[in-house]
Order: C-alpha cells, then sequence, then structure tokens
C-alpha cells in the first residue's frame, strides 16, 4: 500500500515538472521569435466619478446633555451607561419636596381661581381682583408643571446613555458645571444618524455643494466606503483659518461608525454617466494609448474627460470592448504582433 502512494506521489511529480518545462519552452520559443508580452483590459462603459478629499470627525447628530434644571437630591437612577433607551423613558426620579410645596400652592390658587369666576359670572367682583387671581393661578399651575418635569427626567429621544455622572442619593447642581461642560446628570447620543465636520479649502469652495454625494472611510473598517450626503456648507471663511465649514450627514443605522472617530471623505464634485473609461496606466503619452487588435499592437490618439486617482474617461477615440495595453507599451513599435499574458 505504502508503495503505492508512493509510486503515485513520483508520477505526479514527474508530470508537473514535465507541465512547467513545456510552459518554458513555449516562452522561450516565442520570445526567440521576437514577440513581445503584453498585459490588457478591456474599456468599460460605466459611470466615473471626480472627487475632492477631505479629513474630519465624526460627531452624532442627535445627542444632548440631560438633567433638572433645579438643584435638588437625587432620589433614584433608573438607567446605567452602556444602556439604550426610548424616547420618553424615566431616566431619574428627583426628590420631590420641591414638587410638593408647588402642588399644595397650585391647589389653593386653582380653588381660589374657581371661586372668582363663579363671582365674575355673577357680576360681584371687579375685572381688576379677577385678573389678579387669574394671573396668581397661570403663575402657580407654570411653577408646579416646571418643578414636576424637573422632577422626573425622561429621555428626550431614542439613543443610547454614554455618560452618567451622578449616583443615587447625592445632590445635582444646576448651577454647577461638569467635567464635560454644562450641569447633566446624563449624557444621551442618537447613532442612528452621523455628521462628519470639515474645512473646505479656498481652492475647491466653489466645487462643492449642499447634496453631493461623499464616500466616508474609516480606519476601523479599511476597503469599505460609507455614503453620505453633503448637508452644509458654511459661506463665510473661518476668519483663523480661512477655510470654510463643511459637514456631511451619514446613516449609521448599523451604528458602525462612531462619535470623535477620524476619517477621511471623497466628495463627488463631478459624474459623468455611461461613458467609456481605462485605468490610467493605460496611457503612454498624453491622450496616447496602445490598443491591441488580432494580436496587433498600436497606438491610438484619444480625447480624455473626468479622471480621478485610478481612472479616466475616455470622451473619443475608444469604445467599450476595445482592448488597450496596461504594461509592456513602452518601447513597443507601432504595428506590433504581441502576446497577451493575461487572456
Amino acid at each position: 500500500m505504502k508503495l503505492k502512494t508512493i509510486l503515485l506521489i513520483i508520477t505526479l511529480i514527474i508530470l508537473s515538472l514535465s507541465a512547467c518545462s513545456q510552459k518554458q519552452e513555449s516562452e522561450l520559443e516565442t520570445i526567440a521569435a521576437g514577440k513581445n508580452y503584453v498585459e490588457v483590459t478591456e474599456v468599460e462603459i460605466k459611470d466615473i466619478e471626480k472627487t475632492v478629499t477631505y479629513s474630519g470627525t465624526l460627531e452624532a447628530a442627535k445627542a444632548a446633555f440631560i438633567g433638572p434644571e433645579l438643584s435638588m437630591k437625587i432620589k433614584n437612577l433608573m438607567v446605567e451607561e452602556g444602556d439604550v433607551v426610548t424616547k420618553g423613558q424615566l431616566l431619574a426620579v428627583m426628590d420631590n419636596t420641591q414638587l410638593k410645596q408647588a402642588e399644595a400652592q397650585f391647589d389653593v390658587a386653582n380653588k381660589s381661581y374657581e371661586r372668582m369666576k363663579t363671582l365674575k359670572n355673577s357680576g360681584s367682583v371687579d375685572k381688576q381682583t379677577f385678573d389678579q387671581v387669574e394671573s396668581a393661578y397661570k403663575t402657580a399651575q407654570s411653577a408646579y408643571e416646571f418643578i414636576k418635569n424637573n422632577t422626573q427626567i425622561v429621555a428626550p429621544f431614542d439613543g443610547i446613555v454614554t455618560l452618567r455622572t451622578k449616583e443615587e442619593g447625592e445632590s445635582f447642581s444646576a448651577m454647577l458645571p461638569t467635567a464635560y461642560g454644562d450641569p447633566a446628570l446624563f449624557r444621551i447620543v442618537n447613532l442612528d444618524k452621523l455628521k462628519m465636520n470639515l474645512n473646505i479649502s479656498d481652492v475647491d469652495i466653489n466645487k462643492v455643494k449642499k447634496g453631493q454625494k461623499a464616500y466616508i472611510f474609516v480606519d476601523s473598517e479599511p476597503g469599505k466606503a460609507f455614503v453620505g450626503t453633503v448637508s452644509f456648507v458654511s459661506p463665510e471663511a473661518d476668519m483663523m483659518s480661512g477655510t470654510f465649514p463643511c459637514e456631511i450627514t451619514i446613516s449609521n443605522k448599523d451604528h458602525i461608525l462612531k462619535p470623535n472617530q477620524y476619517a477621511v471623505t471623497n466628495i463627488v464634485i463631478r459624474v459623468s454617466h455611461n461613458t467609456p473609461v481605462i485605468p490610467k496606466e493605460a496611457l503612454i503619452d498624453d491622450g496616447i494609448v496602445v490598443v491591441v487588435k488580432n494580436s496587433v499592437a498600436s497606438k491610438k490618439n484619444i480625447e480624455t474627460g473626468l479622471s480621478n486617482e485610478k481612472e479616466i474617461e475616455v470622451i473619443s477615440g475608444l469604445h467599450g470592448g476595445d482592448l488597450v495595453i496596461i504594461n509592456g507599451a513602452i518601447g513597443l513599435a507601432d504595428n506590433t504582433e504581441v502576446v497577451i499574458r493575461n487572456q
């Protein structure tokens, strides 16, 4: 059994060496015959985009620091950092001492107001007295509703709790800023839509416009392009930098992109649709390519249009399906017979 296996392996090695030898002999015969190896590609019919490249940082389109507008003690905290919350969800309950006082004052004002309305309808009270009571009622009502809204803290929108600054039983000060800025008990961030902030140079400011498509790239997702839209271009340059603030909005339903992440964007400033396109390496000189037809290479003048880092549009001179040399054209005489390596 072992002998058969060894013989099979030896046979396969001999066949492989024979095939390689035959290929090498064929190539040597081709070179000896004076032929030239080239690599070609077909002219494609497709869209081509011209872009400008900038870098910037991402931020959540909707984010907020949240906390009561009154200083009071924290009774209960319902969420922690990292929790997903929905609009209207209860986040915290504050001490209700101030609420009880406001409720009692509102109750007294409400009873007085109802009594005055009855007296007014019977003509037993003058307009000035009624107006004073009505004003006191409305003031007490506003105070009660204000304190009530600041006693129960709810989420203003769907999002994720990214910060909680206090613990249960601690006192919250509506006047004391936190290390993150304004006084806050929570920070909530909605990741469904992000913004990229960047600055456009004076050279490109008249090329970049609201509504243009933009591709966004981040190091955490190599090779992947996220699509966004230019949502704002400032008409006024920054006084210090001389650049124009710009904003790109990006849908981020999968939450792959993160706020404060560094990003690079290619903003599409022009597009040619359904047009012949070739790789830039096909050009051997300005407006000159080498085409292959029936194994014969010949130079051809073309008119070019839009271009980007890799490709260039052909306005005239080539058609879809034509073969152009991308490797091996340098020094090649016109009407030379060639051997195509990559077909």
